[in-house]
């Protein structure tokens, strides 16, 4: 019988990983520090470059 996993209460949605990297690419002194805060906090550079659900694609 397999096991059922509970979602993890502590789990970000994409929108605090999104603002979260963002506020750390704003407050950093350099971009090796700003990876380092990344990094720290679990967040990927990557996380900071995507749209708020709620917010139109830009076209491209």
């Amino acid at each position: 019988m397999a096991q059922r996993r509970e979602p993890d209460p502590f789990a970000l949605s994409s929108e605090q990983r999104r603002r979260g990297a963002r506020v750390v690419a704003s407050s950093a002194d350099d971009a090796g520090d700003c990876a380092t805060l990344l990094a720290i906090l679990g967040l990927e550079p990557a996380d900071g470059l995507t749209a708020p659900d709620d917010e139109p694609p830009v076209p491209g």
